[in-house]
């Protein structure tokens, strides 16, 4: 019994079919994985770039942050230099530059006193200094000035005033004042 269908439809048509399929999956086989590669390769180099730009943030940030730390440095080299004398030379004669402060505007200052503390973790001397001093407003206020102006570096930490009705007064200041410490420190560290 022969069929109604022509050759190339019974025997050719099927043939040609399978090999279709034949060649779409070695098509399929063949591209996708290089597909694939390429996309996973693309993700990467993105993923680089990304990586890329971040470390230049972070190395851009560093940078500024080292410059900064350098600028830091040198003020604080030239506060060593040229704020805060050392200790062992500058306590005396800041003690009487004080005093002679206070005599300037017109006070009179009665006995001091003094204590001594490091400042944590930099090369410096806290020296508190009290001093009791009597006179009229405008004379304080003129110590306070001169406080204020000198070249020394001081700070006014406390100020206890009791006045009587001649508008004169008694000023207790309280008054710090900053020495440069030795370069090897009671600690062992070494000041820089």
């Amino acid at each position: 019994m022969t069929s109604d269908r022509p050759f190339w439809r019974r025997r050719l048509l099927p043939v040609f079919l399978g090999l279709l399929a034949v060649n779409l999956i070695a098509l399929a086989a063949w591209t996708l994985p290089r597909t694939m590669r390429l996309r996973n390769a693309t993700a990467r180099v993105e993923a680089a770039r990304e990586a890329v730009e971040t470390e230049r943030a972070d190395a851009a940030s560093v940078r500024e942050r080292s410059a900064a730390m350098d600028a830091n440095a040198k003020d604080l080299q030239v506060f060593y230099d040229s704020v805060v004398g050392p200790e062992e030379l500058d306590l005396l004669p800041t003690l009487e530059e004080i005093e002679a402060m206070a005599r300037a505007p017109g006070l009179t200052p009665g006995r001091r006193s003094f204590s001594r503390k490091e400042v944590d973790d930099v090369a410096l001397e806290r020296v508190a200094v009290t001093l009791p001093l009597d006179g009229s407003y405008e004379q304080l206020v003129g110590f306070l000035q001169e406080v204020e102006s000198s070249p020394r570096f001081l700070t006014v930490d406390g100020i206890s005033l009791r006045g009587d009705a001649d508008g004169e007064g008694t000023l207790l200041v309280e008054m710090s004042a900053f020495m440069r410490l030795p370069a090897v420190l009671r600690r062992g560290s070494v000041a820089r």
